[in-house]
């Protein structure tokens, strides 16, 4: 979908591979640490969160919560975190720069935890884009999105609040889901999804005002035997499903906002 743009509006991205259950996890983190240290991400941390279950109808009455503890290793310019837990490993950016040295920093990371572990296999392969997109002075949002994504907000009397349009589609084995946020304010997050630390780039952070968020979520369910070479094959696919959806949302106009040093 040509070159990449000189000013892109993406602030977060996060790729996941989601693999077989690993409940003794934490015998294994001393070589993972290691080798995280050794390709750039020397700051270690942990976090501990609560997994909510719903009782079976002939269990004990109420929601259970399970404890889980998560692992961090970030780069010490705090703009790439690698996390683990049990299940899963993910990489989050704010600094994403290129598809290819992205996907290949987290199959560097992966293949990390895959030499410690030895996984069996893998059952989802994600990544995941937010994209500011805001209007520079004097411009509107609409000149940003393509009409359908505008919202009904924008067509009806009185000053827009907010507005919020979410679709699901099949592309092969590709599900793609695509929501747009518009609202006033500062930059925001998804609330399942938050930077833990990392720095938002502060062209980001410091904008204000009516913008939309562009949140694509791609990903392929699937369980299969471990193969680094398949994780690499369903990040290019997924890619190109979001490449392309948000070249759909962006109209010509914003991709020559953000190309213009």
């Amino acid at each position: 979908m040509g070159k990449p743009l000189k000013k892109p509006p993406v602030y977060f991205t996060l790729a996941q591979v989601r693999f077989n259950t690993i409940l003794k996890i934490r015998d294994f983190l001393p070589s993972v640490q290691e080798g995280m240290r050794k390709a750039g991400f020397p700051v270690f941390s942990t976090r501990q969160t609560f997994v909510f279950q719903l009782a079976p109808p002939d269990g004990p009455e109420g929601a259970q919560s399970t404890p889980q503890e998560q692992y961090f290793f970030t780069n010490t310019a705090k703009t790439h975190s690698f996390l683990l837990d049990v299940a899963s490993l993910t990489l989050q950016s704010t600094q994403y720069g290129t598809f290819e040295d992205f996907s290949n920093r987290f199959l560097e990371g992966l293949t990390l935890v895959n030499e410690a572990i030895a996984l069996d296999y893998s059952e989802r392969v994600g990544v995941r884009y937010l994209d500011h997109v805001a209007p520079r002075k004097d411009d509107t949002l609409e000149q940003y999105l393509g009409p359908e994504v505008q919202g009904l907000a924008q067509r009806l009397k009185g000053e827009p609040v907010h507005s919020y349009i979410e679709a699901l589609n099949a592309i092969g084995n590709t599900q793609l889901r695509t929501r747009i946020f518009i609202t006033k304010g500062g930059l925001a997050f998804p609330p399942e999804l938050q930077p833990n630390g990392l720095e938002i780039e502060p062209r980001f952070s410091e904008e204000d005002g009516l913008h939309a968020t562009v949140d694509t979520d791609g990903f392929v369910q699937e369980r299969k035997p471990f193969s680094l070479d398949d994780i690499r094959k369903d990040f290019a696919a997924i890619h190109d499903a979001v490449n392309e959806a948000f070249y759909t949302i962006v109209t010509d106009y914003a991709r020559e906002a953000w190309d213009t040093p």
